[in-house]
């Protein structure tokens, strides 16, 4: 049986295939406060009252729940879902573009309140830095096909698989100093 992989993987994934791999070695060895970037800790901060359920106190509103889909062995935690009027919402501190990543986060967690039993009708992408919302459609066939192949990817990625590198996104990339491809 295939283990459960941890929602946020999947935007990790997307930036950067190897990243989940020294996001563990981190996590295992080191404090967060040592390696996490001012990006980072400004949106660990944004998420500070999600997380600890404190963003809303309207009983229609979850919160930073965890969440998990048996079918596609996924397990995380949402931002909000307002159960009357069904929006998902995946809070950011800055948003500029909504990312595939981005996207397949909230695909996973549209996948598990659907089978958890509720009822998502709609899915934005929130980023607070300028309050503005970014609407994202539910995921149909094209976009389930595209979810499913990423989970394929994820399971079957070895470090020694080829790799492209992308100079813009090593620069940002916390784990830059761990990598043999960054010079």
């Amino acid at each position: 049986m295939e283990p459960y992989l941890c929602i946020t993987q999947l935007n990790d994934f997307t930036f950067c295939p190897r990243s989940i791999y020294f996001a563990n070695i981190h996590k295992q060895n080191y404090s967060p406060e040592t390696y996490h970037s001012t990006a980072q800790k400004v949106g660990l901060a944004a998420h500070k009252s999600v997380d600890e359920g404190e963003y809303s106190s309207r009983k229609n509103i979850l919160q930073g729940i965890t969440v998990y889909s048996e079918k596609y062995r996924l397990l995380g935690r949402i931002d909000l879902f307002d159960i009357s009027s069904g929006e998902l919402c995946e809070r950011k501190y800055s948003v500029s573009a909504v990312y595939d990543g981005f996207r397949y986060q909230l695909y996973a967690q549209y996948f598990a309140l659907t089978e958890m039993g509720y009822q998502v009708s709609s899915m934005k992408i929130y980023s607070k830095k300028d309050n503005r919302s970014y609407p994202v459609s539910v995921p149909v066939t094209e976009e389930i096909f595209e979810f499913e192949e990423l989970l394929d990817k994820i399971r079957a990625f070895s470090l020694d698989d080829e790799f492209c590198q992308n100079e813009k996104k090593c620069l940002k990339c916390i784990y830059s100093p761990l990598c043999d491809y960054f010079e």
